[in-house]
């Protein structure tokens, strides 16, 4: 695969992550960050915290010397909801498969300034892999 089928395949990755995600949940997906006025706005639709972001990461070797592997990062923020176990299952099924290999996730609490409030930080990292140039 050549450099140009990489990019188009990275495209088509970030593509079925965003769209599978904002299905599965009806929930908005952004690359890397969120601005102000749209955090914002999805509070007052979502009645809370209730977003992904995701993230590239660096690429390296595989095993597999015609591979390269990238960990794609994937953050859920959410507020007032008590089926986050349920719902990180079916988002680790929902992107398992032949692009993404699920890693592991991690949960956390962020508290909100000095308030007595939190939001859920759930992360889920996943492998993806791309032909080598030439291979």
């Amino acid at each position: 695969m050549n450099v140009v089928g990489n990019k188009e395949r990275l495209k088509k990755m970030n593509d079925y992550l965003i769209d599978n995600i904002e299905t599965l949940t009806s929930l908005e997906v952004f690359e890397d960050s969120i601005g102000e006025s749209t955090l914002k706005r999805i509070e007052d639709e979502t009645d809370g915290k209730n977003y992904f972001i995701y993230e590239t990461g660096g690429f390296s070797r595989s095993p597999n010397k015609n591979e390269l592997r990238q960990v794609v990062l994937l953050r859920f923020y959410s507020e007032r909801r008590d089926d986050l176990d349920e719902i990180s299952l079916d988002i680790i099924d929902e992107l398992e498969g032949s692009l993404y290999e699920f890693q592991y996730s991690n949960k956390n609490s962020i508290q909100l300034g000095k308030e007595d409030k939190y939001v859920d930080e759930i992360e889920f990292f996943f492998l993806r892999k791309l032909m080598r140039n030439g291979c």
